[in-house]
């Protein structure tokens, strides 16, 4: 017995020396050699909580999430149930699932939080963003019952700009959209405090607005008035003068400087500004490291990499002195959204990354193009809205096979059939486009639609829901195919027989994926930005058979390409003959360094 009293007193003090090490290493940021004391701390002591919580910090800290969510698992399975650390634990476990995309185990940790404690606001928000895919009401519903318990303008914003991702109806988007307008104005009736750090506090955009097929400005001017009430954002510049002296310094901005739609479709102005009249700086935020990230950051005459952090955002671009701010995107991340509100330098303007306007006062400009935008455009716009002439996908890389094609077989899709593809976001899906699916599923028994699944838990099946409705039976020859890398996304474009641009906003990066490799993409052009872009590069290799004037034009379109491959190789053999003029051409880059000189001189 003493002998054992012995072995137990040197394994507590070994353990405890252990732990403490693993304390000090966490805190000065040694988290690999943390990592193996807490480990060994662990195998002599596997019931004490403190080392398993101490791991799971570990591990976030390494950004391990999988490993975190096992360590805080291991916490509370020898944590007493009645430890008052139980509930933080447990709130710590629930965001490291969501953190590595196990939404459905989180929302499932946010409930028992709520069970044990009905009144926990943390718990409260983490599971209204978690459920506002799946049942935006729900999601409002707890949103209110967070709002009793923590009083202030920012969560009724965030609840404001809950809105539902896939819409069930056209009378629903009247409902949502008349629902929003009333928050809204409660909103400004109220007079709000003071919101310091809003992309955080609301946590939010108007993002969802986008896809509903309406026109947006008046609404989105009005969320932003409601975002300046609040948020105490500088609306002035002291930098005024232009001189004619020295190049013009223009300032990028964006969280997507890699790898995606938004870098695809900004590299080229980036790279093609004229260096004798412009100094390009490139502020990317929350940069990733891949080819696209490298061209971008070797095409900048200076090339910043920052942090998810508004403040260091916003004071690296003040002091770069800039003459023209540039956003990618405004309206796709909270960060690049409320940094809009600062006036950073005397001209600021965005472009398509989102294909909305921003309704913000501090945006002077919206570049767009003339070969896309239609004759009325100017009434969608909250900014002053620039046509450049001419082309406009600026220096886009033309998308190739790595490899061969593979066989329908090799990518899991059936040979037989005539495959519409739309390689589109879910939210992309408009109710009024149901319509076309149902004609083009019900005139070609061969047919199967693809569509592309989605990360979000809840998304798919909300779209089936209004599909049981709106296609029935013929919901059944739906087909969703897994997202995957570029390289795997080309080969399911190139297997399919046709690619389906969607009512009211459609393809601009897949309509280029397509049409580099002979993929006829049907296209109804819509009356705003969102609709147009599959119009543009039809327009630019002169070719009209696959542009629609109706939606029964658009399906009669479909079915023929569906249904009759010699004329579809036709048509395949006409795109692929010209379809080169549509990529790494310098025409955009250069009318807008013409552009920008024209409105810099009209400012002097």
């Amino acid at each position: 017995m003493l002998l054992n009293l012995l072995r137990r007193f040197f394994v507590q003090r070994k353990s405890a020396r252990l732990f403490a090490e693993a304390q000090r290493l966490f805190r000065e940021g040694a988290f690999e050699e943390a990592e193996r004391a807490a480990a060994e701390c662990a195998k002599l002591l596997p019931d004490l909580a403190e080392v398993h919580y101490l791991r799971a910090s570990i591990a976030l800290a390494q950004q391990r999430n999988d490993s975190a969510a096992h360590h805080f698992t291991r916490t509370l399975e020898v944590l007493a149930p009645s430890d008052p650390t139980r509930a933080r634990t447990m709130l710590r476990l629930a965001a490291a699932l969501q953190d590595c995309n196990r939404q459905r185990e989180a929302e499932q940790w946010y409930r028992r939080i709520l069970e044990l404690d009905p009144g926990n606001h943390d718990a409260l928000l983490c599971l209204a963003v978690i459920r506002e895919d799946s049942d935006v009401e729900e999601a409002r519903g707890l949103m209110d019952r967070y709002t009793e318990l923590q009083a202030g303008a920012a969560p009724r914003l965030r609840r404001a700009l809950m809105l539902p991702v896939i819409l069930q109806s056209s009378d629903q988007i009247d409902r949502v959209r008349q629902r929003l307008d009333r928050d809204l104005d409660e909103l400004l009736d109220l007079k709000p405090s003071k919101v310091p750090n809003p992309e955080f506090e609301v946590g939010a955009t108007p993002f969802n607005l986008a896809y509903h097929g309406r026109n947006n400005a008046p609404l989105l001017r009005k969320i932003a008035r409601v975002c300046r009430s609040m948020y105490p954002a500088r609306t002035d510049c002291a930098r005024q003068g232009f001189s004619p002296s020295r190049r013009l310094r223009i300032g990028f901005v964006s969280t997507y400087f890699h790898a995606h739609s938004v870098g695809r479709t900004t590299f080229g102005l980036i790279r093609d500004l004229p260096r004798d009249r412009f100094e390009v700086h490139v502020f990317a935020i929350a940069a990733q490291a891949d080819d696209l990230a490298e061209a971008i950051r070797k095409s900048a005459d200076r090339y910043v990499p920052l942090p998810l952090d508004l403040g260091r955002v916003r004071d690296a671009i003040d002091s770069a002195a800039l003459d023209i701010v540039f956003f990618a995107d405004i309206g796709m991340h909270p960060l690049t959204y409320f940094l809009a509100f600062w006036r950073l330098a005397p001209i600021q303007m965005v472009t398509w990354g989102h294909s909305v306007t921003s309704g913000i006062d501090t945006i002077d400009y919206y570049l767009s193009s003339d070969a896309i935008e239609g004759a009325a455009s100017e009434q969608y716009y909250t900014e002053k809205l620039v046509r450049l002439p001419g082309y406009f996908m600026p220096r886009y890389r033309r998308p190739a096979l790595e490899g061969p094609r593979a066989s329908r077989e090799q990518l899991g899709l059936p040979e037989g059939k005539h495959l519409y593809y739309c390689p589109q976001n879910l939210f992309k899906l408009h109710p009024d486009f149901d319509a076309a699916i149902r004609a083009i599923l019900e005139g070609d028994p061969e047919a199967e639609l693809v569509l592309l699944e989605f990360v979000r838990a809840g998304v798919a099946e909300q779209l089936l829901r209004r599909f049981e409705l709106t296609l029935g039976a013929l919901a059944s020859k739906i087909r969703f195919v897994p997202r995957s890398e570029h390289r795997k996304f080309l080969q399911v474009v190139a297997a399919a027989d046709v690619i389906l641009d969607p009512f009211h906003f459609g393809g601009c990066n897949s309509s280029c994926d397509a049409l580099s490799l002979g993929v006829p993409v049907v296209t109804l052009p819509g009356s705003q930005l969102p609709g147009r872009f599959t119009l543009g590069l039809y327009r630019e290799i002169d070719l009209d058979c696959c542009i629609a004037r109706s939606a029964d034009e658009y399906v009669e379109i479909a079915l023929r390409l569906g249904r009759d491959a010699e004329y579809r190789k036709s048509v395949s053999e006409q795109i692929s003959a010209r379809c080169a003029r549509l990529f790494d051409r310098p025409d955009a880059g250069l009318a807008l360094g013409e552009e920008l000189l024209r409105i810099a001189e009209a400012a002097r």
